[in-house]
């Protein structure tokens, strides 16, 4: 039987520095005993606003113009203080340091002025064991005038140390010619802190090499949520600025910054015309760095 949620209400977005560096430091497991699989968390943050500031700094961080709207994916970043909320929480039982953001799913029903006010609304629903480790997913509603205008899912994994992973998952099928790139362009190496600040996202594994290394990476590696918003600016040029969109991102290998990025894309066929598939690799390896699908709905 599921426990009772855990409920945090908010009417200012939650500072979660003290908690979070002391989750950062706490002695939790990579993987949560059995009994707190069925952790819940109920978290709401009523007449959320933009930061009109970091907003702006989002915005040249990812080269984005200012159309009076919200972009897609700086709402996942206004979401990032009630997750960390729940993730920093004392009674969160898997290590902080660690989690994989492996995948994110939105929906965009309409769009969002600048500076209108939102009801926003995360649950944490249980802890499932999956073959690569222990899963979770945070999803989140944002609604004006009391309707939903934005929401998404996004899963994370605590991994089991490689040597208990199990055998490799096989590769997607179904991998579509993808031709030439549409765009390519180089990540600075200092792409992961100037991201860090406007989108909240702290961790250490993409502001420094020396804070990188500490956890196994040659240098700083890129925001998953950066690279995605430079895609996504290019997947929506000639889309209607408020056309109902669906975004499907998978995470797949980590970008070294700094490094060279090239963006491929296929578009459905037959009922899926409305649907772009893509793919953003690493150069010179060409390994995926991110793949997706964006759909008009």
């Amino acid at each position: 039987m599921s426990d009772a949620p855990i409920s945090l209400l908010y009417q200012a977005p939650p500072r979660n520095g003290g908690a979070l560096v002391r989750s950062l430091f706490a002695a939790r497991p990579a993987q949560a005993p059995d009994a707190q699989h069925g952790i819940r968390f109920d978290a709401r943050w009523h007449g959320a606003r933009p930061d009109a500031t970091r907003l702006a700094r989002y915005r040249q961080v990812c080269d984005l113009p200012d159309t009076g709207t919200l972009p897609l994916l700086y709402l996942h970043a206004m979401a990032m203080p009630l997750h960390m909320a729940i993730l920093s929480h004392a009674r969160f039982p898997l290590r902080l340091l660690g989690l994989v953001h492996w995948s994110n799913q939105l929906e965009s029903l309409r769009p969002i002025a600048n500076g209108e006010a939102m009801d926003m609304h995360c649950t944490l629903d249980g802890i499932q064991t999956t073959e690569r480790g222990q899963s979770f997913a945070i999803h989140t509603t944002l609604s004006t005038g009391g309707s939903v205008a934005w929401r998404e899912t996004s899963t994370f994994l605590s991994p089991l140390a490689r040597s208990k992973s199990g055998k490799k998952t096989a590769a997607d099928g179904g991998e579509p010619d993808w031709g030439p790139p549409i765009a390519q362009w180089a990540v600075a190496g200092n792409a992961g802190r100037r991201f860090a600040g406007p989108s909240g996202d702290w961790n250490p594994i993409h502001v420094s090499e020396l804070t990188a290394r500490l956890f196994g990476y040659p240098r700083a590696i890129a925001h998953g949520m950066f690279s995605a918003a430079r895609c996504l600016a290019l997947l929506q040029r000639d889309l209607p600025a408020d056309a109902p969109l669906a975004l499907d991102l998978r995470f797949k290998r980590p970008l070294l910054i700094p490094g060279q990025v090239a963006l491929h894309t296929a578009q459905g066929a037959g009922d899926d015309q409305n649907m772009t598939r893509f793919v953003l690799k690493v150069q010179p390896s060409s390994e995926p760095h991110i793949d997706g699908t964006l759909r008009r709905l």
